[in-house]
C-alpha cells in the first residue's frame, strides 16, 4: 500500500473556497485510489491535511502527474501555504 500526504495552512477567510475546491476534487479521484480523506486540525483550524492510498505504486505515480493532483496542490498554494507534499510505501501492521 502506498500513500500521498499533502498538508497546508489555509487562512480562515479562504477556507470556504478551499473546501469547495476539495469537494470538487473528491468527485474527480480515480477509481485506482483505495481511499482518501481531508481533515482539519482540531487545535489549529487553519491547518488541513489530505491523505490518499493506493494499492500499487504506478497508480500513485499516475495520480501525482494528473490534473486533479495539480489542482489540489494549486489550491493549497493559491489559497494558503503548502507545508508538506510527501508520498511513499506504508509499513504493514501485523497482528497476532
Amino acid at each position: 500500500m502506498y500513500f500521498l500526504k499533502i498538508t497546508g495552512f489555509i487562512p480562515e477567510n479562504k477556507q470556504v473556497e478551499f473546501e469547495q475546491t476539495i469537494r470538487l476534487l473528491k468527485s474527480q479521484m480515480p477509481k485506482s485510489c483505495a481511499g482518501f480523506n481531508t481533515s482539519r486540525d482540531i487545535t489549529d483550524k487553519e491547518n488541513y491535511q489530505f491523505i490518499a492510498y493506493w494499492d500499487k505504486l504506478p497508480y500513485l505515480q499516475s495520480f501525482t502527474h494528473s490534473s486533479t493532483c495539480s489542482m489540489l496542490l494549486g489550491a493549497f498554494r493559491t489559497l494558503g501555504k503548502l507545508k508538506e507534499n510527501t508520498h511513499g510505501k506504508m509499513n504493514e501492521l501485523k497482528t497476532r
